[in-house]
């Protein structure tokens, strides 16, 4: 399993692969869904080091939006870093686990072309772990159970579309 960065720093390194530009609110996104499918696909989280908050603009991974909001609504040119206990070295977090790759690429593969404000629209639709958690003026944690549920039934319609195509 991954650390929040270390997702976060695998959607930038495909994002500059492909130039595509990436921004912080579709970023918090992509990792949203990515952890959705994680817990459908491979039954754990892709990251337990932070959890998924209901914000006015939806879910949001607080760590990463934090590190990268000085980038406003701009594309994220840098990756996440991390510093050792000392504070002293710093490190850009790599996703070491194949299957959490693929979760990644995955997602990337589904939602590259999405702009982030197609993903806001998509995770604020009545039904979806977001609409149920959120509470105005409140960042109420997503629990991943309710995460989980939503993407499994996206996961089994995903699989009855492509048996009919």
């Amino acid at each position: 399993m991954g650390t929040a960065s270390s997702v976060a720093n695998e959607f930038l390194k495909l994002s500059k692969e492909q130039g595509s530009n990436v921004t912080n609110m579709k970023l918090v996104k992509l990792m949203y869904i990515a952890q959705g499918l994680s817990l459908s696909l491979l039954e754990r989280p892709i990251f337990e080091d932070d959890k998924i908050e209901a914000w006015k603009y939806g879910p949001v991974v607080p760590s990463i939006y934090h590190e990268f909001k000085h980038f406003k609504s701009e594309p994220i040119t840098s990756k996440s870093v991390t510093l050792d206990s000392n504070w002293v070295h710093s490190s850009e977090p790599e996703l070491t686990s194949e299957d959490d790759k693929k979760i990644v690429q995955l997602t990337w593969n589904l939602y590259k072309d999405s702009s982030a404000e197609d993903l806001v629209v998509s995770t604020h639709r009545p039904g979806t772990p977001w609409s149920f958690s959120y509470a105005h003026g409140k960042n109420n944690t997503i629990d991943n159970r309710l995460i989980k549920k939503y993407y499994d039934k996206f996961i089994t319609s995903l699989k009855k579309y492509l048996k009919s195509a």
